[in-house]
């Protein structure tokens, strides 16, 4: 009795030290690493960075440049998307920081000139990229919940 109560113990331990970490295991992007979001002579450049990756919830990406003037503009579907439709949440200063708390699919695209029509423009997933139909509890919440959880069933088994 004893030996199955450490080890289920044990197992609320390691499993709670896990949810801990990956509450903390958020990743920062450079979108498009060292050569940053400007436009590219191969257009599919930033399908191909994005589709090399995987994101999770509570990662951030920076939109960088430090040459032309160009935008990070985020629109609302794939059809405005295709389409290089201008309009959207516009952030125009380089090195601005985007942090997706929830899974989903966000449609980036630069509004400068003709610059998303020669492929400035990148679909980022979150998870499994489909948006969640309710509001998703935080990871941190979670793993707050589940270190109560553990402690409670600690001092109500080794009491």
């Amino acid at each position: 009795m004893a030996g199955r109560l450490s080890f289920t113990v044990g197992f609320l331990i390691v499993a709670s030290v896990g949810l801990l970490h990956g509450a903390c295991a958020a990743t920062t992007y450079t979108v498009g690493d060292d050569l940053g979001w400007t436009v590219q002579p191969n257009s599919s450049y930033y399908e191909e960075w994005a589709s090399q990756k995987t994101f999770q919830i509570g990662d951030s990406f920076v939109f960088n440049w430090t040459t032309g003037t160009h935008t990070a503009t985020e629109v609302s579907t794939r059809e405005e998307y295709d389409n290089c439709t201008k309009m959207g949440i516009i952030l125009v200063d380089a090195g601005v920081t985007v942090t997706f708390n929830a899974n989903g699919t966000h449609y980036f695209l630069c509004s400068e000139g003709t610059h998303c029509e020669q492929g400035q423009k990148m679909v980022i997933k979150i998870g499994d990229g489909i948006a969640p139909s309710f509001a998703a509890p935080s990871l941190a919440a979670a793993a707050a919940l589940s270190a109560l959880l553990l402690s409670t069933l600690a001092i109500f088994f080794l009491n």
